[in-house]
C-alpha cells in the first residue's frame, strides 16, 4: 500500500514563524504600555477610580477573549465538516508547515472527531470566559 504525502511549503512555514515572531514582540510591547499606563494612571488618579477602570479592561479583555474561541470553534467546525464531505485529510489544496501523510476515506473519521471535540472544547472556554467577562465588568467594587 502506498502512502500519499503532501510535502512541506517551506514559504509557507517561514511566513508563519515571522508573524508568530512579530506577534510575540506585539505583545511584550502591548504589556509594557499597559504596565506603564497602569502605573501612571494608579501615581496621578484616584485608586478606587483605577481599579475600577482596570476591571473594565479586564472584563472586556475576557469578553474578547470568549469570542475570539467562538472563531476558533467555528473554523475548526468548518474544517471537520469539509474534511468529512471530502474524505481527505490535510484539506485539498491546504499548505502544510511539514511533511504530512494523507488520511482518506475511514481514516479520516479520528481527525474529525478530535476538530469536533476540540469544538465543544472551545465553545465551553468560550462561554465561561464571557460569562467570566461580564462578572468582572459588571460587579460592583
Amino acid at each position: 500500500m502506498s502512502e500519499d504525502i503532501q510535502r512541506a511549503d517551506p514559504a509557507y512555514r517561514r511566513r508563519t514563524l515571522w508573524l508568530l515572531a512579530g506577534a510575540i514582540v506585539l505583545a511584550v510591547v502591548v504589556l509594557v504600555g499597559a504596565q506603564r499606563w497602569m502605573q501612571a494612571h494608579a501615581i496621578v488618579g484616584a485608586p478606587r477610580e483605577a481599579a475600577m477602570q482596570i476591571r473594565q479592561w479586564i472584563g472586556i479583555t475576557m469578553t474578547l477573549c470568549g469570542f475570539c474561541l467562538l472563531a476558533l470553534a467555528g473554523h475548526a467546525w468548518w474544517l471537520s465538516s469539509r474534511a468529512l464531505r471530502g474524505a481527505r485529510w490535510p484539506l485539498a489544496g491546504a499548505r502544510v508547515m511539514r511533511d504530512t501523510r494523507v488520511r482518506r476515506g475511514d481514516a479520516v473519521a479520528p481527525v474529525v472527531r478530535w476538530l469536533r471535540v476540540t469544538t465543544l472544547a472551545f465553545v465551553a472556554l468560550a462561554a465561561l470566559a464571557i460569562a467570566a467577562g461580564w462578572q468582572i465588568r459588571s460587579a460592583p467594587i
